[in-house]
C-alpha cells in the first residue's frame, strides 16, 4: 500500500499567521481572548486554551481590566464589535485574514457607491456574517444557482464570494445572476490557497483508491475539499485524525491519497502519515508471510530458483545490496545487483530529499549500496537508496550521541514547538533549547546552519521525532567563553566596535561582543539627547569609548561622546574671521546678544556692534527667535569665544548692493536682463 500527501494541504497562511498571533500574545502575558473559536479546529483550540486563548462568544463574557484583549479570529468581526471592544477598553489584537480583509474593503467601497450586493456563501459562517456586517448588513447571501431564482433585477449588482468556496459554483452562480442586473461586477474572492488545495486534492483523486481529508467537521473548506474528491468518484472518508483511520476502510486499497484542510495543523497531518506508516509495514509484513506459507511455485521462487543456478546469491527483503546503475529515467532507477533479474528503485526511494527527477540524482554507470524492498511478480526487486542512506546518517548519528559530539546542521522550518532541522535527517529542536533563554521569533533562524547537540535518539521511534537536539548549553558555553575573553582583554581607554542591543530610557546596553555594556544618554553627544532612540536603533553598530570598568560588579561605563569632535572643534574648522553666517538670537544680556551660529556654538554680538547708532537696550534691535546675519569679527579658541557684529554684516551687504546698482548703470544690457 502506498501513501501520497496533496502537494497542498493544511494550514493556510491566514490560519498561521492568527495561530503566530495568538501565541505571541499568550507570551506576552496578561488575559486573552479570542471571540468564537480562533480557526474551525477544535485540536487547535484546546492547544490554545492550554496556553491561555480562552474562546468566548460574546465581549460581555469579558470582565474588562488592565492586560485583558480580545483576538479577532482569522474570519474577522463586523465592525461594530471592533467598536465595542474598544469602548470596554479590551486590548486587540487583529488576526483577520489579510485576504478576508480585503473582501471587506470591497463590499464598503461597493456599497457606498450605490451596488446592491450579492455574497456567495453560507450564512451562518462567521466570515459571511463579518462581511455582511463591513456593508451595513445590506447584502443578500446566496448558497448556491438554486436561490438566484430568488432575486430581483436591479440596475447594479456586485458578487463576492466566500473565500473558501468553490471557484466553480461561484461562477455559475454569476452565470445565473447576470440577466438580472443591468450592471454586474463580479470580484473573485476565493482564496489562491484555497483553489491550489482543490486542484491539488483532484489531481490526487485520479492517482488514489481512497482519500482521506483531514479537517474539523465544521471547517467549511474541508467539507468543499470532501465534495471536490467524491466528485471525482474516488472512495473518500472525511476524518479529525489519526485515530479516525480504520483498517475496514483501507480493505482492498492500495494507494491512499491525502489532503487537509485550511484549519488543519502540521502535527496532525504528521500523525496521520505515522499511522499510514503502520498500516504499510504491517500490510507488507502481511504480504511477506502469504508468500512464505503459499506452497505453489510463484515467480518469486522461480526467480530464485534461477539465480542460484546461475551461482548468485539471491537476497531477501532487508538485505543491503550493492549494484550499478544502467538505466536513468525521472521517476526510478534501474540498478543490475548481480543476478539474472534487474532491481528498480522508485524515486521516492532514491534520497532522503525531495527530488524533481532521479536525474538529478545519479548517473549510468553508479555503483551504489541499496536495500531489498520486496520480489515483484514478475521477478524484479524492488529497492530503495532512501533507506540505505537513512541507516548511514542514523548510524553516524548515533555514534555522535553516545560521543556527545557537536553536530552541525540547517534550520528548515518551524513546527509546534520548535523548529526543523537537516542534519542528514529530519531532527527536531525544541523551542526551549535553541538559545539559552526565551526565544520570541523562530522564523529568524530559518535558513541558518548552526551547531548542535543530540539530547535525544531513538532509531526506532515511530510516532514523534527520532532525533531531538539542543543548543541551550553550546550558546551558554560560547557566551561563557566570549566574556572571559572580553574580561581578559578589556582596558579602560581603548574604543571598540559594538552593536546596540537594548534601548531604554537612560541609555543604550551595547553588545560587545561577549559582554554588554552601558552608553549613557548624557555620553552619546556634547549637546542634549532627549531620548537614546534619537540618536540610536536596536542593531546598530557604532565605535565606543571604554569610560570606565568596575570589574568586581562586571559593569562596563562607555562614551560615544569621547569619540565625536565637539562643537566648538568642528565650529573652529567651518567658521573664519571675516564669514558673514545667519545664526538665532537665543538669549539678549544688557551688554548684547547671544545668538546661536551650530548647537552648542553660540557667539555674542555686542551692543556697540548692533547698529550704525547708539543703541539703548538691544531689545530695540533684536528679539529672541530671530534669524539674522552677522558678520564673524573675532574667534578666540582657548576661551571658546566668538565675536560678531550685525552693523559690520548691514554694511557689507549695503557696500555689496550698492556696487551692483553701479555696475548695473555701467552695463546698460546687464540690468535690462
Amino acid at each position: 500500500m502506498q501513501t501520497r500527501l496533496a502537494r497542498n494541504a493544511g494550514f493556510c497562511a491566514g490560519v498561521r499567521r492568527a495561530v503566530r498571533i495568538a501565541e505571541e500574545a499568550a507570551g506576552q502575558g496578561g488575559r486573552w481572548y479570542s471571540l468564537g473559536p480562533l480557526v474551525h479546529n477544535d485540536a487547535v483550540v484546546a492547544d490554545l486554551k492550554e496556553k491561555g486563548i480562552i474562546p468566548v462568544n460574546r465581549l460581555d463574557e469579558i470582565q474588562a481590566g488592565e492586560d485583558v484583549g480580545i483576538i479577532i479570529r482569522s474570519h474577522g468581526v463586523p465592525p461594530e464589535i471592533i467598536k465595542q471592544a474598544q469602548e470596554r477598553g479590551l486590548g486587540i489584537k487583529d488576526a483577520t485574514c489579510p485576504l478576508v480583509k480585503r473582501v471587506h474593503d470591497i463590499v464598503a467601497l461597493l456599497r457606498g457607491d450605490g451596488y446592491e450586493i450579492v455574497v456567495f456563501g453560507d450564512a451562518h459562517h462567521p466570515e459571511v456574517q463579518a462581511i455582511t456586517g463591513w456593508c451595513g448588513y445590506q447584502a443578500r447571501v446566496i448558497a448556491g444557482v438554486d436561490e438566484t431564482c430568488k432575486m430581483t433585477k436591479v440596475d447594479k449588482l456586485a458578487v463576492v464570494s466566500q473565500t473558501t468556496k468553490d471557484e466553480n459554483d461561484f461562477y455559475a452562480v454569476v452565470a445565473a445572476l447576470a440577466p438580472m442586473a443591468g450592471e454586474i461586477r463580479v470580484f473573485n474572492t476565493i482564496c489562491r490557497a484555497t483553489r491550489k488545495r482543490q486542484q491539488a486534492a483532484r489531481e490526487l483523486s485520479s492517482e488514489a483508491d481512497l482519500i482521506l481529508v483531514l479537517g474539523d467537521p465544521k471547517s467549511s473548506n474541508t467539507a468543499t475539499l470532501t465534495r471536490e474528491c467524491k466528485n471525482t468518484g474516488v472512495k473518500t472518508v472525511q476524518i479529525c485524525g489519526a485515530s479516525d483511520i480504520s483498517a475496514d476502510c483501507l480493505q482492498g486499497v492500495s494507494r491512499v491519497g491525502i489532503t487537509a484542510g485550511a484549519s488543519t495543523p502540521d502535527w496532525i497531518i504528521k500523525e496521520v502519515l505515522d499511522r499510514m506508516t503502520e498500516f504499510e509495514e504491517k500490510s507488507q509484513q502481511e504480504l511477506e508471510q502469504e508468500k512464505e506459507q503459499d506452497t505453489t511455485a510463484s515467480e518469486e521462487s522461480f526467480a530464485k530458483m534461477e539465480a542460484e543456478m546461475a551461482d548468485f546469491e539471491t537476497p531477501g527483503r532487508g538485505d543491503i545490496i550493492k549494484g550499478t546503475v544502467i538505466q536513468v529515467q525521472d521517476d526510478e532507477v534501474m540498478v543490475d545487483v548481480g543476478g539474472k533479474s534487474e532491481g528498480i528503485i522508485p524515486l521516492r526511494e532514491m534520497s532522503l530529499k525531495d527530488a524533481g527527477s532521479a536525474r538529478d540524482l545519479i548517473n549510468v554507470g553508479d555503483e551504489i549500496e541499496v536495500m531489498v524492498l520486496k520480489w515483484d511478480d514478475d521477478g524484479t526487486i524492488l529497492l530503495s537508496k532512501k533507506k540505505v542512506d537513512t541507516q548511514k546518517v542514523l548510524d553516524k548519528l548515533d555514534e555522535d550521541y553516545k560521543e556527545a559530539k557537536v553536530i552541525e546542521g540547517t534550520i528548515t522550518g518551524t513546527v509546534k514547538g520548535g523548529l526543523l532541522v537537516d542534519v542528514g535527517m529530519v531532527a527536531f529542536l525544541p523551542a526551549s533549547h535553541v538559545e539559552d533563554g526565551y526565544v520570541k521569533n523562530l522564523e529568524q533562524y530559518i535558513g541558518q546552519t548552526l551547531q548542535f547537540k543530540i539530547i535525544e535518539f531513538n532509531r526506532n521511534k515511530r510516532r514523534g521525532s527520532q532525533i531531538v537536539l539542543s543548543r541551550k548549553e553550546l550558546v551558554a558555553e560560547e557566551k561563557s567563553r566570549l566574556k572571559k575573553e572580553f574580561w581578559d582583554n578589556i582596558e579602560e581607554g581603548q574604543t571598540r566596535r559594538g552593536r546596540v542591543k537594548r534601548i531604554v530610557d537612560y541609555g543604550a546596553f551595547i553588545d560587545l561582543g561577549g559582554y554588554e555594556g552601558l552608553l549613557h544618554v548624557s555620553e552619546m553627544e556634547h549637546r542634549r539627547v532627549e531620548h537614546p532612540s534619537d540618536i540610536l536603533n536596536e542593531g546598530d553598530e557604532t565605535d565606543v569609548y571604554i569610560l570606565a570598568l568596575d570589574r568586581e560588579k562586571e559593569r562596563v561605563s562607555l562614551s560615544r561622546k569621547k569619540l565625536l569632535k565637539s562643537p566648538w572643534e568642528i565650529a573652529q574648522e567651518k567658521y573664519h574671521e571675516g564669514d558673514i553666517v545667519e545664526g538665532t538670537v537665543v538669549r539678549i544680556a544688557p551688554f548684547g546678544a547671544f545668538v546661536e551660529l551650530d548647537p552648542g556654538v553660540d557667539g555674542l554680538v555686542h551692543i556697540s556692534q548692533m547698529a550704525n547708532y547708539r543703541v539703548e537696550k538691544p531689545e530695540d534691535v533684536v528679539s529672541v527667535n530671530d534669524r539674522i546675519n552677522v558678520k564673524i569679527i573675532s574667534i578666540d579658541p582657548e576661551d571658546k569665544r566668538i565675536g560678531l557684529s550685525i552693523k559690520q554684516a548691514q554694511d557689507e551687504k549695503e557696500s555689496k548692493d550698492v556696487q551692483e546698482y553701479l555696475d548695473s548703470q555701467n552695463n546698460p544690457e546687464a540690468g535690462a536682463e
